[in-house]
């Protein structure tokens, strides 16, 4: 973090959304590696001869000189670190990539700037944007919101008696089930289970050992929904748009 003056700063971030205000300028809803989740006056970046403009596009990673202040601070320059521009070259990547900036935008708390939720914003649309499967990236990025809002399943043996050998996976319970508990709940193949597992055991920053096939993500999603719904009660607008390219 350097220090311009006393009141103004450059920080890292990634722009979740922007709102237009009065005529020319705009308020960027962002999230900087210094400050968290933050809203920054931009004036006059909807000119046609603004500067700052190109570094201040959604779903973009830029770097901005910032005039702090209590309330709204105040852009004083944008430059572009990471278009993510392959994003958009993919309608499944940018529904995911939406689905994400709208979590940050709607559920992360202003002014607490954490590592974790950083690094996880960034790494998935890296990831998005590097080509990787994006319901992959959904996934995982649903575990993150599972454990950002405190819940944390059982994937190590079934939840209700520790055994290694499991056949299911419950909502109600939490987490894996064997045969001798499964009761009414569906059976999953080894595959899916496995696939469970590994998804909630393995950070985003090592997708590259994860190898899951596409026909278990798209049982996967519906499930994954499913415990959003069941332990968070969290709904996002971009949700539907998931569904069409499952």
């Amino acid at each position: 973090m350097m220090k311009m003056t006393i009141h103004e700063e450059v920080v890292e971030a990634v722009i979740l959304k922007k709102t237009p205000y009065k005529e020319n300028d705009m308020i960027l809803h962002i999230y900087s590696h210094e400050y968290g989740k933050m809203s920054v006056m931009a004036r006059g970046i909807r000119k046609m001869t603004s500067k700052n403009a190109r570094g201040c596009q959604e779903m973009m990673l830029s770097e901005l000189t910032i005039a702090l202040k209590k309330g709204m601070s105040t852009l004083i320059k944008a430059t572009p670190l990471d278009y993510f521009r392959h994003i958009e070259e993919n309608l499944e990547s940018e529904i995911v990539g939406q689905y994400i900036l709208e979590y940050f935008y709607r559920y992360i708390e202003d002014n607490q700037p954490l590592e974790k939720e950083y690094r996880m914003l960034y790494e998935a649309l890296h990831a998005l944007d590097l080509g990787y499967p994006p319901l992959l990236v959904y996934l995982l990025f649903n575990v993150f919101i599972l454990e950002h809002n405190g819940v944390s399943l059982d994937v190590d043996g079934c939840v209700l008696c520790g055994s290694p050998q499991v056949v299911s996976i419950s909502l109600e319970d939490g987490g894996f089930l064997c045969s001798k508990h499964i009761g009414h709940h569906q059976p999953y193949s080894q595959d899916i289970l496995k696939a469970f597992r590994h998804i909630h055991k393995i950070p985003i920053t090592a997708i590259d050992h994860l190898h899951i096939s596409s026909s278990a993500i798209q049982v996967l999603v519906p499930l994954m929904e499913s415990l959003i719904e069941e332990y968070t009660g969290i709904q996002l607008k971009t949700s539907r748009f998931i569904h069409q390219i499952v």
